[in-house]
């Protein structure tokens, strides 16, 4: 595999689909307006893979895409158009421009190709700085990569409509954690530590617990040993990392640091609870139905002389046991003073219950632990 972040970007559908869309957009000479969280994982990354898949695609090739901060290089907070005058264009062009001429500043900028052959990426934006920047571009009667053209990385909602020069491309709509969880089973792959339903059980509690936010996602299968430790385990040590400090610190942040730092545990926990269906309750499902046939002929029997009642109904057909059923007939006798269901190996009764106790945890919706986890998925299969 690639570095994981190129991988990312480069490889994973969602991820990759989204990239291709912007630079599809630039090669139609067209300004995009652009949707990320403000947690958006290996955006450096991001804007390396749309800058490559850009100059793949077009004849431009003097094109330069140069990235426009906000926060650093704009922090007087100038308007837009005197903005890019006073960076890129010359003392007297700059000057020339008037304020009351009956010609726009974006009419001006253009017609002196004040940013020819240049993409401007401009980040950072939200709010009011968004909407001047938003609102800057529609000034324009023509746009293509020679005469200049813009990406606005926009952070937070805002109402936005197309134009025939300005294409809305939100992360939103192309990234979801199952690209996540895609990515992280590719990145499980070569690892001989665990084995493949471990990898699944992984890939999946990560991912959901993560959300988008892959570079957490990608941290958790690196530092954790989910063997003995929880996600959430993880989640801890990541949050007092100097790196993610500014990590989910925005107030409508979702993300899964911003939660923790909040003490928010019922969203952690429903999270880490989601997970564990998706994987661990088919895996108890299955095992049910392998005792059932396995047991099938001596459950028959005892249905056919005694009662077993389940979710208010009289049992009558072995297959219909449910794992509280198996569990009760073990541990409950007959009209005969025999146990209902006699299994003589200890490893395999208390296999029953540990599905049994898992599989209610599950159904009402708390989490197994860490060493229920380990039980139920057997390090040795």
């Amino acid at each position: 595999m690639d570095a994981p972040r190129d991988f990312w970007w480069n490889n994973i559908t969602g991820p990759h689909v989204f990239v291709t869309s912007v630079a599809d957009a630039l090669v139609e000479n067209k300004m995009v307006l652009l949707k990320v969280p403000a947690d958006l994982p290996w955006r450096h990354s991001m804007r390396g893979a749309i800058r490559a898949v850009f100059l793949d695609k077009t004849d431009s090739s003097e094109a330069v895409i140069e990235e426009i901060d906000m926060v650093d290089d704009n922090p007087e907070n100038i308007e837009p158009g005197r903005f890019i005058l006073n960076r890129y264009a010359s003392t007297s062009i700059s000057r020339g421009y008037r304020e009351r001429s009956k010609v726009t500043i974006q009419e001006y900028i253009a017609a002196k190709k004040v940013i020819r052959n240049r993409i401007l990426w401009v980040k950072g934006l939200t709010g009011k700085h968004a909407e001047k920047w938003i609102k800057f571009c529609r000034g324009f009667l023509q746009a293509s990569s020679e005469s200049g053209l813009f990406v606005l990385e926009i952070h937070g909602e805002i109402a936005i409509s197309e134009t025939h020069l300005l294409k809305y491309i939100d992360f939103s709509e192309y990234v979801s954690s199952y690209d996540v969880q895609l990515f992280n089973s590719l990145l499980l792959d070569g690892q001989k530590t665990y084995s493949n339903i471990w990898k699944n059980y992984i890939s999946t509690s990560a991912a959901l617990v993560s959300g988008t936010d892959v570079e957490i996602s990608a941290l958790l299968i690196n530092i954790v040993d989910f063997r003995k430790n929880s996600v959430l385990d993880g989640i801890k040590v990541i949050a007092e990392m100097p790196e993610f400090f500014r990590r989910g610190v925005e107030g409508d942040s979702n993300h899964v640091l911003r939660h923790f730092r909040n003490n928010n545990m019922v969203e952690l926990q429903h999270r880490m609870w989601c997970s564990q269906v998706q994987v661990l309750f088919p895996i108890i499902e299955l095992e049910r139905v392998k005792i059932v046939e396995k047991w099938k002929d001596n459950l028959q029997e005892a249905l056919n002389h005694n009662s077993v009642t389940q979710y208010g109904e009289s049992l009558k057909d072995a297959r219909d046991i449910e794992i509280g059923s198996l569990c009760y007939m073990m541990k409950h006798r007959g009209n005969g003073g025999l146990y209902l269901l006699n299994i003589p190996e200890e490893e395999e009764r208390r296999r029953i219950e540990l599905l049994h106790v898992c599989r209610n945890r599950l159904a009402h919706a708390a989490c197994c632990t860490p060493i229920q986890i380990a039980e139920l998925l057997n390090v040795n299969k």
